[in-house]
């Protein structure tokens, strides 16, 4: 057993530098590990919070946007002494709600008559000729006032079933119509259901009840007093309302109230395409989170209104999903509940491959370390055994051994220590040992080199986006076209013999962050000189215009977009969706040099200053990346303009 012990002792001793080294890698490769992973997530998360900010904007613009056409409707009615069915019919057509307002079922007005006048208005409404109108009032009975449908619009099966319908009969919709009468403000309903003639797919059905909301905004008689409640009621003559479904994935329901359903109106089926919520979240919203909106404060089953995907997951503990939120909004007095939960989708591109690539890349680089290290220690120690006459060899050794401790030093207080180990050791087997490896040995060396260089650019880009995501903005007037320039001026200067002509338009300025604003410059007209490299002789531009920006509802927001184009390589625009991703890449890696970080920088500091950016190209004819700077100061234009009374 002595026998046995001592020489592993023997061993340890001479060798413990090594094995300290060892350690050290190991630790710092658990710390690296843990870091990078930690970035990951992070970078996940402030992914997922944008989605959810600019879906929530996305929702109360669009809600807002078809609550305020009641204020039309109600215009209508106040600019004309009486309304007739033909004025009528003709407003709704021409707002063209198929086109511009997806989801809105029906436009109306209800008269507000008093139960002695109620034979008088069925006689006139008898004699006005009013499509499908009933004789009586549904329902009948006698009320201390009456709210029938006078007016409805678009005519179709499913609008015209609700003429001469007494709305105000129903709690649910009289509730918000007396708020809105009250307050003189549009009031929603809570969630009912809206007949309509969209029917799923493969439906034998041709109306559907939709889950949706009605809005009410009171029409007073011009001159009365409205100061108070009391005032409001007394100069009521009707109301105006609108129908809107939301649309999305729904399951069939068992049942509807019946106080929101007729006895010949059919089952809810599921949803087709359409609803109020269409279109809004393409250049918003990640697939790869599910979206569901709840009626009220309370998330559950029997006030779900619209669901991404048709799978309820709010209040379902047993989804294990990686991040959820909760937020609200007010739509016309009416408070929704809006849920996020992320989607396997989302979380397999949580699971980066870099954490793991630092992993293996790491216990690789401290076995070779130790391995290194190891050799050294023995070379010393077979030295001093040798002879004493080898001096100059042991003052190298001491010498090395110095180094070592200086680098292990070194290794416990920078990450990146071990990747340029690596590099220079493959270097020294390179140049020392040339002669000894044959050409797949020098091959796997040049890799192992290129991979290390590799890995410290990636670490590097994901630390430079991590800190544009942490570090504080701080807003002034910077001139884009001087940062423009001066980055033009060290692209020229690092290559000299290219022939490229900078087109770069004067006194272009912005409201923003000038070191955010110049790094986005930096990568812009990087790549721009980047993948114009192939061509003898390449134009790059940098400027600003004023047009619509993409994704605005209805198209009709304008404002100032700053572009930077180039004649390069360009890319196909079927997958322009990849530009602004971490890592994502269009070009080869040998035809282009990088590591896909530089837009998906870009895309965070634009986002950060709240605008958007998003590009152009066909392939070899090249590409222009706009962007825009939400927040911007009007420049000297658009402010001789206003005052000029042009804007």
């Amino acid at each position: 057993m002595e026998k046995l012990v001592k020489p592993v002792f023997r061993h340890l001793g001479r060798a413990v530098v090594a094995y300290v080294v060892l350690l050290i890698a190991l630790m710092l490769t658990l710390l690296a590990w843990y870091y990078v992973n930690a970035v990951v997530e992070n970078q996940a998360s402030v992914r997922f919070r944008e989605t959810v900010q600019a879906t929530q904007e996305a929702v109360d613009r669009r809600t807002s946007d078809y609550v305020a056409a009641l204020y039309g409707v109600r215009s209508l009615f106040y600019a004309s002494e009486v309304v007739e069915p033909e004025e009528w019919l003709a407003y709704v057509s021409g707002i063209e709600p198929e086109s511009n307002y997806s989801g809105l079922q029906a436009l109306g007005y209800a008269e507000r008559v008093a139960p002695a006048s109620r034979e008088e208005f069925l006689r006139q409404a008898r004699e006005r000729g009013l499509p499908r109108f009933r004789p009586n009032l549904d329902p009948g009975g006698e009320r201390s006032v009456y709210f029938p449908v006078t007016y409805i619009g678009p005519s179709n099966d499913a609008n015209d079933t609700l003429l001469n319908q007494d709305l105000h009969a129903n709690p649910v919709h009289r509730e918000a119509l007396i708020r809105a009468v009250e307050t003189g403000e549009p009031r929603a309903t809570s969630m009912i259901y809206v007949l309509t003639d969209e029917t799923a797919p493969g439906s034998p059905a041709d109306l559907a009840l939709r889950k949706g909301f009605a809005v009410y905004l009171p029409v007073y008689e011009l001159g009365r007093p409205q100061e108070t409640a009391a005032e409001r009621r007394s100069a009521l003559e009707g109301v105006v309302f609108g129908l809107f479904w939301l649309g999305g994935t729904e399951s069939p329901q068992e049942s509807v109230p019946e106080q929101q359903r007729s006895p010949d109106e059919p089952d809810v089926e599921p949803s087709g395409s359409g609803g109020l919520l269409q279109g809004i979240f393409e250049d918003s919203f990640d697939p790869g989170i599910d979206f569901e909106v709840y009626d009220g404060d309370v998330v559950e089953r029997g006030t779900l209104m619209y669901d991404d995907d048709g799978i309820r997951r709010a209040g379902n503990d047993a989804l294990n999903v990686l991040f959820t939120r909760q937020s609200s909004i007010d739509v016309a007095g009416r408070p929704w509940t809006l849920y996020y939960s992320t989607l396997p989708e989302f979380e397999a591109r949580v699971d980066s491959a870099l954490p793991e690539f630092v992993r293996v890349s790491g216990i690789g680089i401290s076995v070779l370390l130790f391995a290194i290290t190891w050799l050294l220690v023995r070379s010393r120690n077979r030295a001093e055994q040798a002879s004493r006459s080898l001096e100059d060899a042991n003052r190298q050794l001491e010498d090395a051994n110095r180094e070592l401790e200086s680098f292990s030093y070194s290794v416990s207080h920078d990450l990146r220590a071990p990747l340029r180990t690596i590099d220079g050791f493959s270097r020294i087997l390179l140049d020392d040992y040339r002669d000894t490896l044959d050409a797949d040995g020098r091959d796997y060396l040049e890799r192992v080199r290129l991979a290390s260089q590799h890995m410290g650019h990636l670490i590097d880009d994901l630390l430079n986006l991590s800190r544009v995501t942490r570090s504080v903005l701080s807003r002034e007037r910077v001139d884009l076209s001087s940062l423009a320039s001066g980055v033009a001026r060290d692209l020229r200067q690092a290559d000299p013999g290219r022939d490229v002509e900078f087109v770069i338009e004067e006194g272009v300025t912005a409201w923003g962050d000038s070191r955010l604003l110049l790094l986005v410059l930096e990568n812009l007209l990087g790549n721009a000189w980047k993948f114009t490299s192939k061509k003898p002789r390449a134009t790059i531009e940098f400027g600003s215009t004023t047009g619509p920006v993409p994704g605005s509802a209805s198209g009709a927001v304008t404002g100032r977009i700053f572009y930077v184009r180039d004649d390069g390589a360009g890319f196909n625009m079927d997958y322009a969706s990849k530009l602004f991703g971490a890592f994502q890449r269009l070009h080869r890696a040998r035809d282009f040099e990088g590591t896909g970080i530089g837009l998906a920088t870009v895309q965070r500091i634009v986002h950060r200053h709240g605008g958007r950016v998003w590009a152009e190209g066909e392939v070899g004819k090249g590409a222009t990346f706009y962007f825009t700077l939400g927040g911007s100061q009007p420049g000297p234009e658009e402010v001789r303009r206003q005052k000029a009374g042009l804007a």
